[in-house]
């Protein structure tokens, strides 16, 4: 704004505005859409009680408003005390996302909503796998996503072939699923895993790195055995596990398993160990019940929002929890197979794969 657009504002401001503004400069016709707001006062144009900046003095002002590196939601507030112009919440933004400090040292992002996980059609077709450790020793914990029903063997090695021999012996016993879910280990990782998924003919999917959230299941499990594995006799605490109703299904993991309660220690009636056909649309509706609850609760307790997706060669910066700062600059690749994941390649050309909470737009 020049020295003579500032002179007709205050004009208008005084005489009053044409009615049309087609006829007005693009600079006079921004400010023909704020009239209602703007006076003056002592010299100086003033929109409702803030300064009118010139646009020679703008470049100044940003600087000064964006002073202690407050992000941008506090230069907004700052600026939202004293000063205006046309367009000036976008030129905060365009300030804040070129300063390479602010970028660097933002919070984290905002969790997103829960993606609860659908339950499958039955008991077998679709399991997940992690390995977790217990004084000392390691042990492959793996859980049925419909009946909750969890196995636990333990390694003597951690080689991939030792783990596949162990899921061997579970598949062998219950059946090959449709699909398995595990981390990014080494143990599942492998070529020898790579071709055991083929032999058996599942779908192997991994979660995003560093996001044991996107498994779930897993680490829920892995919680249950390692609290199993501390007890005075594992064995029957996990036979306790398996003939207890789950909270979501309404079901012990034995009888959706087997189609049957297991006998415990605990006297039992000799009718209630005789198979009987399940009615899974009840426990379905249970659990459907039961993971919208979760999913309100966890979303409100944590704020949680949607992330916009990002776009193939779009530039972000990358951060895992717990690291201090996005020092991490690189480029999206594409969009993982998985949920909410992306493959980023980094400046020194490492490709990696990183949920969406961990990569944002730079």
């Amino acid at each position: 704004m020049q020295d003579g657009d500032l002179q007709t504002i205050t004009k208008y401001v005084a005489d009053g505005w044409p009615e049309e503004s087609s006829h007005l400069s693009h600079t006079l016709q921004s400010f023909h859409a704020a009239r209602a707001h703007l006076s003056a006062a002592d010299g100086l144009l003033l929109y409702d009680d803030r300064i009118v900046v010139p646009e020679l003095l703008r470049k100044q002002v940003l600087s000064q408003i964006h002073e202690g590196h407050q992000g941008l939601t506090k230069c907004r507030l700052r600026a939202n005390l004293s000063v205006w112009w046309p367009g000036i919440g976008r030129h905060i933004t365009e300030v804040v996302k070129s300063c390479r400090f602010c970028q660097e040292n933002k919070s984290s992002q905002r969790k997103e909503p829960l993606m609860p996980t659908p339950l499958p059609d039955g008991p077998g077709q679709k399991l997940a796998a992690d390995i977790c450790d217990h004084d000392g020793k390691h042990y492959l914990v793996v859980v049925d996503y419909f009946s909750r029903d969890i196995e636990i063997v333990h390694l003597r090695s951690m080689t991939s072939l030792h783990v596949i021999a162990h899921l061997k012996t579970i598949f062998a016993r219950w059946g090959i699923p449709f699909e398995l879910i595990t981390d990014n280990g080494t143990q599942f990782t492998s070529a020898d895993f790579k071709q055991f998924s083929v032999a058996y003919n599942f779908k192997h999917t991994t979660s995003s790195p560093h996001f044991p959230q996107s498994n779930g299941a897993a680490e829920r499990s892995v919680a249950i055995a390692k609290r199993i594995l501390c007890q005075p006799d594992p064995h029957l605490a996990l036979l306790s596990y398996r003939a207890t109703p789950h909270t979501a299904t309404g079901s012990s993991p034995a009888q959706l398993m087997m189609g049957r309660q297991v006998r415990t220690t605990v006297p039992v009636l000799s009718k209630h160990l005789v198979p009987s056909q399940k009615d899974y649309s009840t426990v379905r509706n249970a659990d459907r019940k039961a993971k919208a609850s979760y999913s309100y609760f966890y979303n409100r307790r944590h704020s949680v929002r949607q992330l916009s997706p990002l776009q193939s060669g779009q530039r972000v910066r990358v951060k895992l929890d717990g690291v201090k700062g996005w020092k991490t600059s690189g480029k999206v690749v594409v969009h993982a197979s998985e949920p909410r994941s992306y493959y980023v390649k980094t400046e020194d050309g490492f490709i990696a794969r990183r949920n969406r909470r961990h990569s944002a737009g730079s």
